[in-house]
């Protein structure tokens, strides 16, 4: 039984993995095949491969000796200096949905009440930012550069995190390359001069995956105390509510972590400790969940005068579109604006009537699905250059910064590509093969509903995190090795 179970799971960990390398590879292809200019980027990026593996990886490895500690620290500095000159050099300035952000946040932080707050009742994940930024506007003000030095923290924050996570998942050497890979990757450097949400809701996934993983190595050494799971399965579900207040995809983590634990893992459910501590945890995680789920709601409708919507018929309804390809389109735009503005319509009425034309739209015939489905694809993961154009109006020599986007971001897919064939090797299904599951779900979601090129943000972290594991070795929770590096980074 115990070696079915094995092989079951192994099957499984290959099956997904496969759907993650064609989903790699058909990413790589649409965006290659949509412009020269991303066909050049890609040849560069074979280029950087191979001097990854000459020389960024050799010199991780020279430096193992000195310590975790040193390491960050020096890689920390590296971090602020960059994004530190780029976020002072390069000003964008404050439009479009960052304005509705910033604009929202002042108003927060002056209010208890703002009325008005139509927009954001339709969108009410645009509260969770907003309200993010309110707090550091009480404390510090107005000023335009808040934005950017909140998103130089919080990549400071993300960043250690990936650090953290490759050394649990692979060594200490895949650490220092995770981190080094993040502070150079140019498309997140850009997106820190923005106003936007990724940089939060990204580090809060990262968070999840490290208390999921911390758990997952020390509770193995202390035979699975089961007092911890519901303190591990609450923390998580709070921040996945956040996750979600911020960007309405906690659902997909959460999925991720459901297959990792039933499909991914078939043999340990046979040992009752692990088996009942992860029950445990997932329980009180999705209690936490749904429960808090009805409270943020109550919070918003309190600070905006009005009940949020809870229906995504517009996101819906543009992911359909499939003139703008899935985009956002001024069509559907005009559309969600004539409900809402109605007599009497609340953001919850017109968001339903955007679902029942969203519904008619997929029904009608009049879709080729394969066609919209390659098209919002080469959207969402064909290229990285989109932060180029949102910076357009300061960022002199666009077609470099494009080339120079495109080609790291097709280095950490090949890289990725590279780290999930040494993951097919491995014996245990670690934590780790989250990170593949992440962009599977984060994708497929992706296609039901409204696409743009900055929502792959996310997954940027996770195919470094896959990269990077090109750079460890086999770990085992159970190895003394595992057991005294556990006590070290405590």
């Amino acid at each position: 039984m115990g070696r079915y179970l094995a092989q079951s799971s192994n099957l499984m960990k290959k099956w997904m993995l496969t759907i993650f390398l064609i989903l790699m590879g058909i990413a790589v292809f649409l965006g290659i095949t949509n412009q020269k200019e991303y066909f050049v980027a890609f040849l560069a990026a074979i280029f950087c491969v191979l001097l990854f593996f000459k020389t960024v990886l050799l010199v991780a490895q020279r430096t193992v000796h000195l310590g975790a500690l040193k390491i960050w620290i020096a890689l920390t500095i590296i971090c602020v200096v960059i994004k530190g000159i780029w976020i002072l050099k390069v000003r964008v300035p404050i439009a479009g949905d960052y304005s509705v952000f910033w604009g929202y946040a002042q108003s927060l932080a002056t209010h208890n009440t703002i009325y008005g707050g139509r927009y954001m009742a339709l969108f009410p994940h645009i509260f969770g930012y907003s309200s993010f930024l309110s707090w550091f506007v009480k404390v510090w003000g107005t000023s335009p550069m808040l934005g950017p030095v909140l998103n130089l923290l919080l990549t400071i924050c993300s960043g250690s995190i990936i650090f953290r996570l490759c050394m649990r998942w692979f060594n200490l050497t895949a650490g220092a390359v995770g981190y080094l890979l993040w502070i150079l990757c140019p498309s997140q450097t850009i997106y820190n001069s923005l106003i936007l949400s990724e940089p939060l809701y990204t580090t809060l996934i990262l968070a999840v995956l490290l208390v999921l993983t911390e758990a997952e190595v020390c509770t193995v050494l202390r035979s699975y105390p089961l007092f911890l799971a519901p303190a591990v399965g609450i923390s998580c579900g709070v921040i996945l509510r956040l996750v979600n207040g911020v960007r309405p995809i906690a659902a997909v983590l959460v999925i991720a972590l459901l297959i990792w634990v039933a499909l991914l893992n078939t043999r340990k459910l046979l040992m009752q400790k692990w088996r009942r501590w992860w029950s445990l945890c997932i329980v009180c995680l999705l209690s936490t969940y749904f429960i808090l789920g009805p409270i943020w709601n109550q919070h918003i409708a309190e600070r905006i005068g009005e009940e949020p919507s809870q229906t995504p018929g517009y996101s819906f309804l543009v992911g359909f579109n499939p003139e703008s390809g899935g985009r956002w389109n001024q069509e559907d735009s005009d559309r969600l604006y004539y409900y809402s503005d109605q007599p009497g319509a609340t953001a919850q009425w017109a968001q339903e009537q955007l679902l029942a034309e969203a519904e008619e739209r997929i029904s009608s015939g009049e879709i080729d699905f394969a066609l919209l489905f390659i098209q919002k694809l080469r959207t969402f993961l064909g290229s990285d250059d989109t932060c180029v154009g949102y910076s357009s109006a300061v960022l002199r020599h666009t077609t470099l910064f494009s080339f120079l986007c495109n080609t790291f971001y097709y280095t950490a897919i090949l890289l990725a590509i590279a780290g999930a064939i040494k993951l097919w090797k491995r014996e245990e299904n670690y934590l780790t093969l989250l990170a593949p599951l992440y962009v599977i779900g984060l994708t497929c979601a992706q296609m039901l509903v409204e696409v743009a090129g900055r929502y792959h943000y996310s997954i940027l972290p996770m195919l470094l995190m896959i990269g990077a594991g090109v750079a460890g070795g086999e770990l085992s929770n159970k190895s003394p090795k595992n057991q005294s590096e556990c006590q070290t980074l405590e």
